[in-house]
């Protein structure tokens, strides 16, 4: 079975402040420019696109597990911003297609997002160091005649 592309997306909504939605959706998400973006129920903060939509989603719902407040609706507590350098921050090949214009030049978005990278980073190469440390041991126990 073949991964689908799609779209990652971050919304609020006015009437839950505090809480960001996640989204996996298969189709290219637009901002309305119909009305001002604070009046919509809805507002796009930001969306992504990913060769491997549930793989993504995967990624994004551990990265912020510890926020979640309902897993079925993709509701988190936290701060969009946050939100957003989670996402961007998942080592999967992603293309930003959308990024809201009031956080696009906020300094700590960019802060947080290699915050995140450094830290996959260093989980990857203590999980390397186990694999290679593992593999030693086997090496070293296996030239151990048992009787």
């Amino acid at each position: 079975m073949a991964e689908q592309a799609g779209y990652l997306t971050v919304e609020t909504r006015a009437d839950r402040p505090g809480l960001v939605r996640i989204q996996a959706t298969h189709r290219r998400p637009v901002q309305s420019a119909g009305s001002p973006a604070d009046l919509e129920p809805v507002r796009l903060r930001y969306a992504a696109s990913f060769g491997a939509l549930h793989v993504a989603l995967m990624h994004a719902q551990t990265a912020l597990r510890h926020q979640m407040v309902d897993a079925e609706a993709g509701l988190y507590r936290i701060e969009p911003l946050e939100a957003i350098a989670a996402v961007d921050a998942i080592d999967l090949h992603h293309r930003r297609v959308y990024l809201d214009p009031s956080l696009a030049d906020d300094p700590r978005l960019a802060e947080q997002v290699e915050r995140r990278r450094r830290r996959h980073r260093l989980i990857d190469r203590i999980w390397t160091g186990v694999g290679i440390l593992a593999i030693l041991l086997l090496l070293l126990f296996s030239q151990i005649p048992i009787f």
